[in-house]
């Protein structure tokens, strides 16, 4: 098969593969002596390419047990649109269910008491526009360094809607 040919159909499978569920933002945030600072909001910037899509918001924590006091973290997450519109909204990060912490204990660090803790804040989430967009994320408990908090990732990917589910 010549070259030509192999074009028309590796350009479709690149355009089915790239708009199949693209991923807007999968970044990960490190905090130095595992320490959150309550006023130094982590920033994400990325592009939206539709604003008639639908994407799910999921937050990832590393969290050391043994500093952490808290229960459940707060977050604010402001979000910046193209326009200038700032959008506000709470999340929470429950990171204890019936006494016990949540999550996954996470092999091969240096210590024990690290948990890897995966909450999804938003699951249908729409953009008011396409184009260009900063979001600013800061935890929102009343202690101004919050300790235990050893890694933070971000994680916004384009969902589909199952409608199906309202039938039943």
């Amino acid at each position: 098969m010549s070259t030509l040919r192999l074009l028309p159909l590796l350009f479709a499978l690149t355009l089915l593969s790239c708009s199949s569920n693209p991923t807007l933002v999968d970044d990960t945030r490190t905090f130095a002596n595992n320490t959150w600072n309550r006023f130094t909001p982590e920033v994400f910037e990325f592009s939206v390419p539709n604003a008639d899509d639908f994407y799910r918001i999921d937050l990832e924590l590393v969290v050391d047990t043994a500093l952490m006091r808290n229960p459940q973290l707060p977050l604010t997450v402001n979000l910046y649109s193209p326009d200038g519109e700032r959008r506000m909204f709470y999340a929470y990060v429950n990171m204890v269910e019936n006494g016990r912490w949540k999550g996954i204990v996470t092999p091969g660090r240096d210590r024990d008491g690290l948990r890897t803790l995966t909450q999804n804040i938003r699951p249908f989430f729409t953009f008011n526009a396409k184009g260009d967009y900063r979001m600013e994320i800061a935890q929102a408990t009343s202690q101004y360094d919050l300790e235990g908090v050893r890694s933070f990732r971000l994680n916004v990917q384009r969902t589909e809607v199952d409608y199906s589910i309202l039938d039943k």
